[in-house]
């Protein structure tokens, strides 16, 4: 059974592993320096009135990430 599913997806107050992040070689390594890699724990927080973004907990951080780039990080369930 795949749990994997993208980020956009996660339900809220949910804990996730990160399993693998899909952006441009740019935009993943902000996303690294945030802490955001391979077997870390992410939740979503809060979202926006417009659902985008949304607001995640990484490693004691909150961290607002656009639903574009949230698309292309796949997490699996805890």
């Amino acid at each position: 059974m795949n749990n994997n599913i993208s980020l956009d997806k996660a339900n809220l107050n949910e804990k996730y592993y990160i399993e693998k992040v899909l952006l441009d070689e740019h935009t993943k390594k902000r996303i690294y320096d945030l802490g955001m890699i391979e077997n870390t724990v992410i939740e979503a927080l809060y979202r926006s009135p417009f659902n985008d973004p949304t607001a995640y907990l990484v490693r004691g951080t909150i961290i607002a990430i656009r639903n574009e780039d949230a698309k292309k990080i796949i997490v699996r369930r805890m």
